[in-house]
């Protein structure tokens, strides 16, 4: 029962973290620092994510306009 309720409220909060996202946070780090703070944040928060997963999620996303 105790992990049902832990698994509930893990989804709830990934759910309330991705459901509004800020628009900094929505496009991605633009900077290693911020993708350093991204990579912390979803390591203390999800910590059987998996590192490969994390570094995808948290890569710096270029600036793609200069096309």
């Amino acid at each position: 029962m105790f992990k049902k309720i832990c698994a509930v409220l893990a989804l709830s909060a990934a759910a309330t973290v991705f459901a509004a996202p800020s628009p900094a946070f929505a496009d991605g780090p633009k900077t290693p620092e911020e993708a350093a703070v991204c990579e912390a944040t979803l390591s203390s928060v999800f910590p059987g994510l998996g590192q490969a997963t994390i570094d995808a999620i948290c890569a710096v996303q270029t600036d793609d306009t200069s096309r």
